[in-house]
């Protein structure tokens, strides 16, 4: 019998290291439980999904980290206030290279929702017609 897969301190804890990459047996050692218990617990679809789903997201937020370290050593270099080896146009194209593969046209985007929000619109007021036009008829 298949019982639903419950969360608990030490199995959040062991999703979380993994999820930052640490090695299954280094993670045993630091939560308290054995290797396997964690193989058997990545076998559990719940349990992997999370994992990816926290690695994905420590991804985004060390990403956005060096993104907002490369804006202030921008800002600061600027301002004459940091020494560094590197030039701004270095600290530019390290910024660009943290960026590439996320493209977001916030005008597309925005353009797309007022269309949506538009047609939800017109679906609504042709359902209120279409709602009312019986009792105008009789």
């Amino acid at each position: 019998m298949i019982t639903q897969f419950e969360w608990n301190e030490k199995r959040s804890a062991v999703a979380l290291a993994l999820a930052e990459g640490k090695p299954q047996q280094e993670v045993a050692d630091e939560v308290g439980v054995e290797r396997k218990t964690i193989y058997n617990w990545m076998r559990v679809p719940e349990f992997a999904a999370e994992v990816d789903r926290l690695s994905v997201m420590i991804g985004i937020a060390s990403r956005a980290e060096r993104l907002r370290f490369a804006m202030r050593v921008v800002r600061q270099k600027t301002k004459g206030k940091i020494d560094t080896d590197k030039d701004l146009l270095d600290w530019l194209k390290f910024a660009q290279s943290e960026t590439d593969g996320v493209k977001l046209d916030l005008s597309k985007l925005a353009t797309s929702f007022a269309e949506n929000e538009a047609s939800v619109a017109e679906r609504r007021l042709s359902r209120r017609i279409d709602e009312e036009e019986p009792t105008l008829l009789n």
